[in-house]
């Protein structure tokens, strides 16, 4: 959290990271594999393809990288170990402690060992990286088999990603 790899920096310096060859041509498979999915998406939550799968292209790679930290571990440390009094980091210190106890819900709704589940150092998982209180508000099991996983399947992710943005407004276009 100290030196955070997204710190505000001058978009020259993120191009080369996010717009490269290999980025793109994961984005075009991506997109093609999950075609019906990212339409159906957009049918029904108006969000259109291109922003879905940047989304997802951002946060993991496409989901090749979504994390190797264990959540309770990363929200524990940032919770309680991590900051000295200032307004600003007990502001964040009250953020992880919920987020702590929404990977617990979360863990107890879904029938899940939480020691199990893994993500980013801040504690964002899945191909959308979904902050624990995110995926127990915004995550959808959008291919209907009962379990809202955006870990491992793209459709539950890419309806999660579409759900997310809807349910804060996004506008069509």
């Amino acid at each position: 959290m100290s030196r955070p790899a997204e710190k505000v920096k001058p978009w020259y310096e993120y191009r080369k990271h996010f717009i490269s060859e290999r980025r793109i041509k994961g984005g075009v498979k991506f997109w093609q594999e999950n075609k019906a999915t990212l339409e159906r998406a957009q049918r029904e939550l108006g969000v259109e393809p291109a922003i879905i799968v940047s989304i997802i292209g951002v946060e993991t790679n496409y989901g090749s990288n979504t994390g190797s930290y264990k959540g309770v571990d990363a929200l524990a440390t940032l919770a309680f170990d991590y900051y000295t009094y200032t307004e600003k980091r007990a502001s964040r210190k009250r953020f992880f402690t919920a987020e702590l106890e929404n990977l617990f819900l979360l863990a107890r709704e879904q029938n899940q060992n939480p020691v199990e589940l893994k993500g980013s150092y801040a504690g964002a998982m899945g191909l959308g990286q979904f902050m624990p209180s995110s995926y127990r508000n915004y995550a959808v099991d959008f291919d209907d088999d009962q379990f809202a996983n955006i870990w491992t399947n793209p459709t539950d992710a890419i309806g999660s990603v579409a759900n997310y943005f809807a349910k804060h407004g996004w506008k069509t276009g």
